[in-house]
Parts: C-alpha cells; structure tokens; sequence
C-alpha cells in the first residue's frame, strides 16, 4: 500500500473518531466518507486537500446533520442519572401493569392490598433499582459498586420471595385493578417520552487516566472479553510511546475511541443470537413461569429463581430499548 493511501486511511480512521465525537451516527458516517473517497478518487486529492483536517471536517458535518441540542454532547452512549431513572420507571410500570392484568383476571375489579404484598412490592421495587444501579456501575467501569447493587438485588428478590409467600395477611385497603393497570401504562409511556437533558462533556483525561479508563468501558460498556480489552491498551499504549502524543489528541475522547474499538471487534450475529432477542425470550419465559409458579402456589424457591430472571432479563431488554431509542433521538434530524 502506498504512502498516500496509508494517509488517506489514516485520515479516515481519525475523521471516524471525530465524527463519533460529535455524536454524529455510524450510518451518517459511512455515508459522508463515502461521498469524501468518491471525490477523492475522481479528482486525485488528498483528503485532509479537498475537506480539512479531521476534526474541522466533522465540525461541518456535525454543524449541518445535526440538531442543535444534539451538538454538544459528546459522548452518546454516557448514561446519567436521568436515564437510570427512566430505566426504573419503565420497568416499574411494566410490572405494575403485569399485576394489574393478572389481579384483574383471577380477582375481578377489586383487589385486597394486603401488608405481605406492600412489602413484597416495596422490595421488588427496590430490587429492581438496584439491578439497574448495577448495570450504571458496570457501564461507567465500577465492578465493586456493581457487585454491591448486585448483592442488593439478590438480596431484595429474596425478601420479596418471602414477604409474598409467608408475610402478614392483614388487609390494608381495597385497590381497582384497572387502576393499578393505568399506572403500569402511565409510568413507561412517560419514560418513553421524556428526553433527557444531555450528558455533560467529559473532561480532558491525562494520558495515565485515558488508559486506565479504556479497558474498564471496553469491559463495561462495552462487554468485550478482558483479555482482548487489556491486549487493545497495549497497542494504543505502545502506540503512543513510539509517537509521543497524548492519547486526547492522537485517539480523541477514551469513550468515542472504546466506541470505535468495540464497533470493530464486534462479530455479525444471526439474528436468534442477538442481545435483545435472547433478553425478550428470557423475560417472556421466566415470568411466565413466575406467574405460573405463584398461581399454582409453588415452591418458594422457584419463585425466587424465576423473579431474579424476568428481572435480569427485563433489565437488559429495557436497557436495549433505551439506548436505541437515545439513539434515534440523537439522529433525528
């Protein structure tokens, strides 16, 4: 490969980088340096001759595809506290609405809320936030504030368990069922659309820092296997001591540059492999069973075994959902 190809690559590769900065998507990417080679190739330039340097030329294209609002962010897949707390939300209403159909069907339009299902449902609820307060630790790279939320959750699930099997029958007040249905619908659609206020820029990170931080989201956020991560901050690390630079300016934001990295180390998947199918089948399948389980009054440990996986799995389908649908907002033109 000839000098002048290696640079026009490696102009890519940095124009990639910078555009991903700017949140602008990958399909608006590939379409835009698709259009760059295509001049290229008919006139006989340079890149970096005919449209700027990498980042004044994502600057343009940010500045023309994108909305105002969605300019300055720049890292889309941050998760903030607004986020964690529309993912709660939504699954709150989803199961708010699953015990509402459910009451709705086996008891008629009234319901006895008893002490054993206020607490039963207080510790769901908490359980659930914990697991989504473990899947924020893991995507900002903390796995011991991860595990922490995790033993909450497993811990929650089993209070559940066993406020609703063996807790106090006293009737505390009589409940609608299509009320308790009503809120189940409310909560997610309020989730669905309300927007965020965008993540905060992330700060200049010293060249220590930027590689302590690559391989926890490659791990992470990223969920790519730890040997491959560590492998991944070696070269960039060696890269960076042949040449000198600081990672900020030689690889851009370690959150757009681990985005790069994991969309590269990803394999096509057949569609039944897919993240998002196996979280539905597991939701559908493990509470199904859970219904089943509490209808036919069962043994107590499969209720408990097959809550912690409609929540586990529910989890990560909302997640899917969510972020694909921050993502369709931050493209939306």
């Amino acid at each position: 490969m000839s000098e002048t190809a290696d640079t026009a690559d490696t102009w890519e590769l940095r124009t990639r980088i910078a555009l991903a900065e700017r949140s602008v998507a990958e399909d608006v990417c590939d379409s835009v340096l698709a259009e760059v080679a295509a001049h290229c190739a008919e006139s006989g330039e340079h890149p970096e001759d005919a449209f700027g340097s990498p980042d004044d030329f994502a600057e343009v294209v940010a500045g023309e595809r994108l909305p105002a609002g969605v300019r300055a962010r720049r890292d889309p897949d941050a998760r903030t506290t607004a986020d964690y707390a529309i993912d709660v939300t939504t699954q709150w209403g989803l199961m708010t609405f699953a015990v509402g159909a459910y009451e709705l069907v086996v008891n008629g339009l009234m319901v006895d809320l008893t002490a054993a299902a206020l607490l039963g449902c207080a510790a769901i609820a908490v359980g659930v936030a914990a697991l989504h307060g473990a899947k924020l630790a893991l995507h900002a790279g903390s796995r011991i504030r991860a595990a922490g939320c995790g033993l909450a959750t497993a811990v929650a699930i089993i209070l559940a368990a066993v406020a609703l099997m063996a807790g106090p029958g006293t009737v505390i007040a009589h409940v609608p069922t299509p009320a308790i249905c009503v809120l189940g619908v409310l909560l997610p659609a309020w989730a669905l659309f309300y927007d965020p206020p965008p993540a905060p820029a992330p700060e200049r990170l010293p060249s220590e820092a930027w590689l302590r931080k690559l391989p926890q989201l490659l791990v992470g956020r990223h969920a790519l296997p730890r040997a491959r991560a560590a492998e991944l901050t070696r070269e960039a690390s060696r890269h960076l001591a042949e040449t000198g630079c600081e990672p900020e300016e030689e690889f851009g934001p370690v959150a757009a540059y681990a985005r790069q990295l994991a969309a590269a180390e990803a394999p096509r998947q057949h569609w039944w492999r897919r993240y998002d199918v196996r979280s539905a089948a597991g939701t559908v399948f493990f509470g199904a069973y859970l219904v089943d389980n509490l209808h036919s009054h069962g043994p107590v440990w499969l209720s408990v075994v097959a809550a912690a996986g409609a929540c586990v799995s529910a989890a990560e389908l909302i997640d899917h959902l969510r972020r694909n649908v921050k993502r369709d907002r931050r493209t939306a033109t």
